[in-house]
């Protein structure tokens, strides 16, 4: 059997269990607030989970040492974190709401929408071309005919249902692919467990790092925790799903349960990266896939969970990009919103095939919504203009970048001038550190003038 049929029924399943759900205008991008804590927890968790945790977890455990596989654990955590704190009081505010920028053009005014609109489809762009570029790295290993095509049929098959019912079945899809993600990769972790004795596996994770914990793992384990969740809370998939909650209290019990799923499934994956590193396995992405013996059965399971993976991510990112640029910035209707998707997403599949390392293409747009996180969230209930916000945006850039051309040589370093990275490839926590910094700095200042 062709190994595309596997995935071209997949999406032909996602969409009859869809095609009787209406979608209109006012529907596309949002849903009324009907939603339990059930369906909220696995929408956040298969929405977030994508097939980058078959990759990206991998190779910080096979680069890293303890304190990166910790940290980049809790960084798939505590974006639910500001969703509990956050999430419902943004809601309670924005009734009717859909995207976290609706609630900035309250406090800030139509500039700062637009900016953090702006930059939040940068980072859910960037979120998409990797999704589709770990298509490259992760299926071929499965079946080597893999190319093109699959990345084509996946990128576009997803518009299928999306198209047909909006918001609506890219929640209902959730459900599915969030216990089948959990009850495969289980299985996957358990097979992993009996194949080799205990002592072999902790061994191999010793070789690889796994019990190293030194402060310049703290370091880069604190930066990604401060990259990634910054750059998280503006995933607008996570908002319309916030949005459609049946209340606060839905909310707060579903980051708390959507957060520890993340936690304990990247920490897993990342433990498995280094034990790829013990074991002497050369491709640092396919550090915890390579570890597999892969026969025809085995390989169709790999299959189907790879394909729910990369959908429940491709589908939310599509649809949530759309309501971004549709809602906040050119203020139109679902015929806008569908042809942007289908332009961002022909945008996508060019771009993924060129993409080398999937961690140092999210370091780049963490950065970016680094820089907004901290006015964004900055005293709740203040309000700022505009044009403060785009000044404390610039003020953190330049002194940013100011720092890097300074402090770090980029002659050595992987990331050069413009991806805060360490010398070693690893997120650099002082870059960081001084984009939230000058941000922060910022929003006083000008808290201050008010006053």
């Amino acid at each position: 059997m062709n190994p595309n049929i596997y995935v071209f029924l997949i999406i032909v399943f996602f969409f009859f269990i869809t095609k009787n759900l209406v979608s209109s205008d006012k529907s596309y991008f949002k849903t009324e607030k009907i939603q339990g804590t059930t369906t909220l927890t696995l929408s956040f968790f298969a929405s977030g989970m994508g097939l980058w945790i078959l990759t990206s977890p991998a190779e910080v455990g096979w680069y890293g040492l303890g304190f990166d596989v910790l940290g980049y654990a809790i960084s798939a955590a505590t974006p639910f974190l500001l969703l509990y704190f956050f999430g419902p009081k943004i809601a309670n505010l924005i009734t009717e709401g859909t995207t976290l920028p609706e609630f900035l053009r309250s406090k800030f005014g139509i500039g700062a929408q637009k900016l953090v609109s702006g930059l939040a489809s940068v980072y859910m762009f960037t979120f998409l071309i990797a999704e589709l570029a770990s298509i490259y790295i992760v299926f071929p290993v499965l079946y080597p005919e893999f190319g093109i095509e699959v990345v084509v049929l996946i990128a576009f098959g997803s518009l299928l249902y999306l198209f047909k019912s909006g918001f609506k079945a890219s929640l209902i899809t959730d459900r599915i692919q969030g216990v089948a993600i959990v009850g495969l990769l289980s299985y996957l972790i358990f097979t992993l467990l009996k194949s080799y004795e205990y002592s072999e596996i902790m061994d191999n994770a010793s070789l690889g790092g796994f019990n190293e914990f030194t402060f310049f793992s703290f370091k880069s384990a604190l930066a990604v925790i401060i990259a990634v969740t910054g750059a998280e809370i503006f995933s607008q998939g996570y908002w319309q799903r916030t949005f459609s909650a049946k209340n606060s209290s839905v909310i707060k019990k579903s980051s708390i349960f959507a957060g520890l799923l993340c936690f304990v499934t990247i920490y897993f994956l990342g433990f498995f990266g280094t034990v790829g590193a013990g074991m002497g396995l050369e491709n640092p992405s396919l550090s915890f896939v390579q570890q597999f013996e892969f026969d025809p059965v085995f390989s169709s399971i790999f299959l189907i969970l790879a394909t729910l993976l990369v959908l429940s991510s491709v589908d939310t990112l599509q649809n949530a990009i759309a309501a971004t640029l549709t809602i906040d910035i050119f203020e139109s209707n679902k015929k806008t919103g569908q042809l942007l998707t289908i332009i961002l997403t022909i945008a996508a599949v060019f771009f993924s095939t060129r993409v080398e390392n999937i961690f140092t293409l999210f370091l780049l747009a963490d950065l970016f919504t680094a820089l907004i996180v901290v006015p964004t969230f900055f005293q709740f209930k203040k309000s700022l203009t505009s044009k403060s916000f785009l000044i404390i945006f610039v003020l953190g850039a330049v002194s940013t970048f100011f720092y890097r051309f300074l402090f770090v040589d980029v002659e050595v370093n992987p990331g050069g001038l413009f991806i805060p990275t360490d010398i070693y490839g690893l997120a650099d926590l002082n870059t960081f550190l001084v984009a939230i910094t000058s941000t922060l700095i910022g929003c006083l200042i000008f808290d201050r003038i008010k006053k």
